[in-house]
């Protein structure tokens, strides 16, 4: 047994060891090693309940590490899950197929609901494409043989070269209040921590070439009325920074993989416009984001260009959208995949009055619903998909958790600590450019923010991990993510106050916890495949979900799209 199945087992006992299981019940199986369930009394016959579903049996992990596998073997394990009850003398076949053909396959006699099986694959033997799908089925010896359940799919990338990620954007990909003080440390910026995990989950490494800049805006022509993009290090407009990134890639002679890309939040002025909303121009915020963000009849000059105070929007703007932003992105040599950076939502402050929370909400709502439509526009106008919306799943109602608390506490009772260290309210609930610009009255400009809150290294971890769930993230780079819809909302249009349905029973049979994240900023954990909730605005909401399945591994899922209500 390999010293990585051996992790995996001891992972495996202590999780279930945990939810009360004996240890009697986790024998080591021949080419497999049961790690979980509720183990058939000999004879019993298969209950009527445990009739097998077509998706059964279910697939619900593949792991495959990804260190030094660029041209060794691929070593790695599968879970397969089938319900309690069934005959002690059932086997599941389970196999492996690269280009529809079998590359492993093997029985196991059914003692437990998990079993994880580990394969071992020669470099020769894989698919020049790299992807793999595994699935199973029940047999009875001497008996009925079942169809094949619910597939995983995943690809292997044997590419040992680093990849070359590219962070364009404003101050959230730049790092505002993730930076403590005046540090302008680049291994704490959010961009700098996703790209280092992103090259450890793929075993590449990364190299990040970071163009952001706080205060920038998303096409900001009167910066540079020459009708060149000026020169430094860091640019106020986003389609300039993807300029210097081409060029710079161009000169030095390496390919982009993937552009990590947000802005607009400066085009509407995230002091006195979206919050307030008494900047010209931003008091229909819907109208605001689909104008500015969305280059969709966006004006010549900036209505809000001769407001003398600290605003991006001051800068004007040229009209190009988000859309034009991505497949602006996708030129870039190598033909990188674009990840789209949407804003989160934060705390409700104490001392922010409600209405401006409110417009914050609405603002989060209706860009990353745009954010999103962008980037399924780029992708039917090019024939794939390259470019996906993500965001850190950050919400409204996220609290602390105690040290102290009982693990049941901890998991479902309360929501997982996510400090919004980059919302532009601020940790303390006020304006970081408020706290770092002069009085309103006394204003000279000020673009280049430093930031104000101690360094939270820990909250940009977090952020970055939430974009790692992305499944188009495991689909272009490899990894071992479920492909298809995880759940389905009984509405994606209601009446104000009526409650919408949500089921997760195709997200899989084996799953110890749901994370609904509803897209307006609220958050719920549940046991259970359903839940239901009531939106009180309007929307565009997009829900997601995150699934931990039994062997805890995590996949993320979103509704088809999102839902309004009114």
């Amino acid at each position: 047994m390999s010293a990585v199945s051996l992790r995996i087992q001891e992972e495996h006992v202590k999780l279930w060891r945990s939810r009360r299981c004996p240890a009697a019940l986790l024998p080591a199986l021949a080419g497999a090693i049961a790690v979980a369930g509720v183990v058939a009394q000999a004879g019993q016959p298969l209950p009527a309940r445990a009739e097998p579903s077509s998706d059964l049996p279910l697939v619900i992990d593949v792991s495959a590490p990804q260190d030094g596998q660029c041209t060794g073997p691929l070593r790695g394990t599968t879970a397969v899950y089938f319900p309690p009850g069934v005959g002690s003398h059932a086997e599941v076949e389970w196999r492996i197929l690269g280009g529809g053909q079998p590359i492993r396959s093997g029985i196991t006699v059914v003692q437990n609901d998990v079993m994880t099986v580990g394969f071992d694959i020669r470099h020769d033997e894989l698919p020049a494409d790299g992807l793999l799908r595994v699935d199973a089925r029940a047999r009875v010896p001497g008996g009925a043989v079942g169809g094949y359940g619910k597939p995983w799919n995943f690809r292997v990338n044997r590419d040992c070269r680093p990849l070359h990620v590219v962070s364009v954007g404003d101050s959230v990909l730049w790092g505002q209040s993730v930076l403590g003080g005046a540090s302008q440390d680049r291994k704490h910026r959010f961009a700098t921590v996703f790209a280092d995990a992103l090259g450890a989950r793929t075993g590449r490494g990364a190299i990040l070439h970071d163009y952001t800049a706080s205060g920038a805006a998303l096409d900001a022509p009167a910066e540079h009325p020459s009708g060149k993009c000026p020169g430094g290090d860091a640019t106020l407009d986003v389609f300039c920074q993807l300029a210097k990134a081409t060029a710079d890639a161009t000169a030095n002679g390496y390919p982009v993989d993937l552009v990590l890309l947000d802005g607009c939040l400066n085009d509407l002025d995230p002091v006195f416009g979206i919050p307030v909303g008494v900047t010209p121009g931003t008091q229909d915020l819907a109208a605001a984001v689909h104008r500015e963000c969305g280059g969709v009849g966006a004006d010549a000059v900036n209505p809000a260009a001769a407001v003398p105070y600290f605003s991006g929007a001051a800068l004007g703007y040229g009209g190009r959208g988000m859309r034009d932003a991505v497949q602006a992105a996708h030129q870039l040599p190598g033909m990188p995949k674009v990840l789209v950076g949407n804003y989160f939502h934060g705390y409700d402050g104490e001392r922010v009055p409600e209405s401006l929370t409110q417009r914050w909400s609405e603002f989060v709502r209706v860009s990353s619903e745009l954010f999103r439509q962008a980037a399924a526009d780029a992708n039917t106008a090019a024939g794939e998909e390259y470019a996906a919306a993500a965001d850190g799943l950050f919400t409204q109602d996220a609290v602390p958790v105690a040290p102290d608390a009982a693990p049941g506490a901890r998991d479902i009772a309360q929501p997982v600590d996510r400090t919004p260290a980059m919302n532009p309210l601020g940790d303390e609930a006020v304006s970081l450019r408020l706290l770092a610009c002069p009085p309103a009255n006394e204003l000279p400009q000020c673009r280049a923010i430093p930031s104000v809150t101690p360094t939270d290294l820990d909250a940009a971890r977090k952020y970055a991990e939430a974009f790692l769930l992305n499944p188009r993230i495991s689909e272009w780079f490899g990894g071992s993510e479920p492909f298809g819809d995880g759940f389905t909302a009984s509405d994606v249009t209601a009446p104000l106050g009526n409650a919408i349905s949500f089921d997760a029973a195709r997200a899989g049979g084996a799953i110890r916890r749901y994370d609904w994240y509803f897209g307006d900023g609220s958050h719920e954990a549940t046991t259970d495949p359903a839940a239901s909730h009531v939106y009180n605005g309007r929307g565009p909401n997009l829900p997601r979900l995150v699934v931990t399945d039994m062997t805890g591994h995590r996949s993320l899922y979103e509704l088809a799209q999102p839902i309004t209500v009114g």
